[in-house]
């Protein structure tokens, strides 16, 4: 059995983990800002739109990624409360971290 300080390492590495995926994820949705702000009052062209597509899919699966692997190796694949919720927490943190560095919306 299990006590609650052993838990405290697996919390930490899914901050960690979130952080990471969550740059990750940042970084991967950046050119659809940079699109978006160029195209402002018109539509990108079909071939724009699907590469941009891709490129959110990237970012959604890159953060899938992530967490598996977070939750494969902090505590051997099992998903608790407390570490999706740190995970979250990382990922967030990390976005908005990096949304306020470069001074974006």
């Amino acid at each position: 059995m299990r006590n609650a300080l052993s838990e405290i390492p697996v919390l930490l590495c899914c901050i960690w983990g979130g952080l990471a995926a969550g740059g990750a994820a940042f970084l991967l949705r950046l050119p659809r800002r940079l699109v978006s702000a160029s195209f402002i009052g018109r539509p990108p062209g079909a071939l724009l739109a699907l590469a941009l597509a891709l490129a959110d899919m990237l970012a959604a699966a890159a953060v899938v990624c992530g967490f598996a692997l977070t939750l494969l190796h902090a505590n051997g694949g099992e998903p608790r409360l407390f570490a999706v919720c740190g995970f979250a927490a990382g990922a967030l943190a990390s976005s908005r971290a990096l949304k306020a560095a470069l001074g974006l919306k």
